[in-house]
């Protein structure tokens, strides 16, 4: 419903900032005078021909809306439409009738629903029913932050939706007593100021949201025209598992601290030639030592500087050398390209994040002015926040299966795109069915126990902190797992000349082919099997 009311409002919002309605103007309607009350919904509602008054040019203010009238406004304001809707089945509502389609619509869209099979068309509409069908329609909650009414009390059966629109300024009650009174007829200049403050209500909503949209296309885009830029921050990741009962509490211990890593990263990107260099600080749990690592991606390759071959296992004599991974020679000319190509890569990630945005909205998404999370000293305009709760992942889960999946995978669906992973069609058509299949169960089992990111951006809509803090786990009938990561990145120095720490090799003997890794791998695995064949002889033990 949100959706239809969203390019609805927008539309209207548009309209609005186009031609704005002057204060205090004469109104259309005799019966109007320039001090009612309700003058401005009315002539708002008018102008954008949600309501309309009678042949003799009047609006009858206080007369008591009918569930037809309501109907038909409710249609006008959320524009929807009313083609190929089915039959409601209502008796007193014959498909001649002029509100047949207006009742046929609100009837399918769960917002006035009928009763013992009849509309009851010209029956007066409830202050009760109003709020139903205005929470309904435009989706509203915040029930808990509602007025208490003298007259509603909690098993009401319209309790919930009074809070509703009394938490959201749609209606209030009656401050003599402090009632609601849910049974007395909504008049019409009742129904149009409700009316009005729910769209102004959603409104807000809506230029909201495009404003989030606008500014994460801004970001996005600027972020992917960068030149170049640096980046540095910390990151803490932890792992939780069940372990095995066999262990002892030492030993479980031990296992308990390694599966916990702190690192500082560091590094570079840059567009022409492209260069990407990531160095990472990694404190060791229990052997109080840093190892240093450093990946440079360039031309088609990537590099991995061997810092402490001692520790990594490796030959003495790779220390301070680089191990160079060929893509085009180790996955073919096609994966090499692919990965390789910006623009390629860019225009993917564009239709990605618009498809995204299209179908999930910004409700994950807050605009702040300032949070603690962001360090002082950052210069910024604007902060996202970024919040997931169990509730919307299922949601989006959801809408991902439905609205997403079919759409990303035309964008996916490249043939190329398996071939360079080495997966042939089949496989991937096999893989789908089996992650289908399985994905509902995966949910089920899966726990978001904390999801948020706040990134600071500037003025030139470019990210120039983030930070953030994920926690999830998953059991089931096997055992459980968690994962934890927590970090905060600094981004700077954008489109000016960077310093690479570590950089590409030069030297020729500074480089061990990945082939060379390979057969030293496969040589310490034949003399791990020749180890293990060794027999002992009974007689030799003393």
């Amino acid at each position: 419903m949100k959706k239809f009311a969203s390019m609805a409002l927008s539309a209207t919002l548009a309209t609005s900032l186009v031609f704005p309605a002057v204060a205090g103007a004469e109104s259309s309607y005799k019966d109007i005078k320039d001090d009612f009350w309700a003058k401005d919904a009315i002539d708002y509602l008018t102008e954008e021909g949600i309501v309309s008054g009678y042949d003799n040019n009047t609006f009858r203010p206080n007369a008591p809306v009918k569930r037809s009238q309501a109907a038909t406004m409710l249609t006008e304001a959320l524009d929807l439409d009313t083609s190929d809707r089915p039959d409601p089945g209502f008796s007193d509502v014959d498909k001649n009738d002029h509100v047949y389609e207006a009742a046929a619509v609100i009837a399918d869209e769960g917002i006035i629903e009928g009763k013992d099979g009849k509309f009851m068309p010209n029956k007066p509409l409830t202050r009760a029913q109003m709020a139903k069908i205005l929470t309904v329609a435009f989706e509203l909650d915040g029930e808990e932050n509602g007025e208490d009414f003298a007259d509603i009390p909690d098993d009401y059966w319209a309790h919930d939706f009074i809070q509703a629109i009394s938490a959201n300024d749609i209606a209030s009650g009656y401050e003599e007593d402090g009632t609601f009174r849910p049974n007395k007829p909504t008049t019409r200049a009742q129904f149009a100021t409700f009316l009005s403050n729910a769209i102004n209500d959603e409104g807000d909503s809506v230029q909201e949201d495009n404003e989030v949209a606008q500014l994460l296309k801004d970001t996005m885009d600027a972020q992917l025209n960068l030149d170049s830029y640096t980046f540095e921050g910390d990151m803490d990741m932890t792992m939780g598992m069940d372990l095995p009962d066999e262990l002892t509490e030492e030993e479980k211990a031990a296992m308990e601290e390694a599966m916990t890593m702190q690192m500082n990263m560091r590094g570079a990107f840059q567009m022409d030639p492209l260069v990407t260099e990531t160095v990472i600080d990694q404190t060791i749990p229990g052997f109080d030592e840093t190892i240093t690592s450093a990946a440079v991606m360039a031309d088609g390759k990537s590099y991995e500087y061997v810092s402490d071959a001692a520790f990594l296992g490796y030959p003495a004599e790779w220390d301070g050398k680089y191990i160079e991974m060929d893509y085009e020679e180790l996955l073919g000319e096609e994966f090499s390209q692919f990965m390789f190509n910006i623009d390629k890569q860019y225009e993917m990630t564009q239709e990605i994040y618009e498809l995204f945005i299209d179908t999930f909205g910004t409700d994950a998404f807050t605009l702040l002015d300032e949070h603690n999370a962001i360090p002082e000293g950052t210069e910024y305009e604007q902060i996202v926040k970024f919040e997931l709760t169990e509730e919307a992942l299922v949601d989006f889960a959801d809408s991902f299966e439905e609205d997403v999946w079919p759409e990303l995978e035309s964008i996916l669906e490249n043939p190329q795109l398996f071939s360079q992973f080495g997966i042939s069609a089949e496989q991937a058509e096999t893989l789908n069915e089996a992650a289908d299949a399985d994905f509902d169960e995966f949910l089920s089992n899966l726990s978001l126990d904390d999801f948020e990111i706040y990134q600071a951006i500037n003025s030139d809509n470019l990210i120039v902190f983030d930070t953030g803090n994920i926690a999830i786990s998953y059991a089931d009938e096997t055992g459980s797992f968690s994962f934890g990561i927590e970090y905060d990145m600094e981004l700077g120095n954008f489109n000016e000349d960077i310093q690479l720490e570590y950089g590409v090799p030069e030297n020729e003997e500074d480089i061990i082919p990945f082939e060379e890794v390979l057969e030293w791998q496969e040589q310490q695995l034949e003399n791990l099997e020749d180890f293990e064949e060794v027999e002992v002889d009974e007689d030799d033990v003393a």
